[in-house]
Parts: structure tokens; C-alpha cells; sequence
């Protein structure tokens, strides 16, 4: 005999329909809904502009006009506090900022490397004391053997048509360094 519905089975090894009270089944619509909403709310979180995903962006607002040889750590945090200020008109709090900003450039360069929307970063590229805005996207390193990748030198020695001699050995070039962390 079923516990479910209180049926007894007369056909034995035959299949039977079993039928449940009114009060155990699910109407179709409340199944439907249920298998449904975790798809909607999927679809739904990708169109939503609160779900927008955020990135890396590096806000690059000149050169200080400090001496950093001159500046104690006290005058740092003061330059990164107003960085702090500064993203904090954007974002409604300078809380808000602290939480944003991962990095900020306080010795040679002033600004400032913070996880943003895409339109924050956009607004941010408007304001009057910044001077660009671009997204901060790792690199790919094409070698980490230059003098040989370049052709300045074979085995320790540069050769007559070397770009080393070219060039005059670098004389009046500033090299930039990247550091790849």
C-alpha cells in the first residue's frame, strides 16, 4: 500500500499512475517560477548599470610642484589624502575612495591608480586638474633579455654595426624603466 496516497496496489509488476492529495501538488506556474527566477535574476544583474564591472584605471593629474627630497612622510599622506578628497567628489565620500584607491603616485607624478566604473572614469577625465585617464592593463614582456633581443652586443662585446653605436651609446636619450612588479 502507498503512505502517500493511501492507495492499494491490485496489479502487481504493472506500473501505476500515483496520485497525490490536492494539498502536495505544486501548481505549475509556482514550479515554473521556481526553475525560472535564478535565470532572471542573472539576465537581469547583467543589463543593470548598479552591476556594471569595474577596472583598474590610473588618473594621471601632472607633476607635483614639491621637491620630493624635500618632503617628509607627513607631506605624503597629505598628497594622498587629497587624492582621497579628490575621487571622494566623484564617488560621495572620501570613504568611498580609501576603499577605490589601490595606489597613490605622491613623489614624482601626481595621481593617483583606483578600481572604477567605466563612467566615473569618464567623468573624472573632464575635470580641469586632471590631465588623462586611461585604463591600467598588465603587459606582456616580449623579452627580459634586451642586449640580446636588440642586437647590442654578442658575447659581451658590441659590434661595429651595433645600434649601441648608432645611437652613441645612449648620449641625451632618458630611459624610462618598467617595473613589472
Amino acid at each position: 500500500s502507498c503512505k502517500v496516497c493511501n492507495n492499494q496496489s491490485k496489479s502487481k509488476g504493472k506500473a501505476k499512475e500515483v496520485k497525490f492529495p490536492k494539498e502536495m501538488r505544486i501548481p505549475s506556474l509556482i514550479l515554473l517560477f521556481c526553475y525560472s527566477l535564478p535565470l532572471l535574476l542573472l539576465a537581469s544583474a547583467l543589463h543593470w548599470p548598479c552591476c556594471a564591472a569595474k577596472q583598474s584605471y590610473v588618473v594621471y593629474m601632472g607633476a607635483h610642484s614639491h621637491d620630493p627630497a624635500k618632503l617628509s612622510p607627513l607631506d605624503f599622506n597629505r598628497v594622498t589624502h587629497s587624492h582621497y578628497e579628490f575621487l571622494g567628489s566623484f564617488l560621495g565620500s572620501s570613504d568611498a575612495a580609501k576603499d577605490s584607491i589601490f595606489y597613490s603616485y605622491t613623489k614624482h607624478i601626481n595621481g593617483f591608480a583606483a578600481i572604477l566604473k567605466e563612467e566615473v572614469a569618464a567623468e573624472i577625465a573632464k575635470h580641469p586638474k586632471v590631465l588623462s585617464v586611461f585604463e591600467n592593463r598588465g603587459r606582456k614582456l616580449h623579452t627580459t633579455r634586451s642586449w640580446d633581443f636588440m642586437g647590442l652586443e654578442q658575447n659581451g662585446k658590441t659590434l661595429s654595426n651595433s645600434i649601441w653605436k648608432k645611437a652613441r651609446y645612449g648620449e641625451g636619450v632618458i630611459i624610462g624603466n618598467l617595473d613589472t612588479g
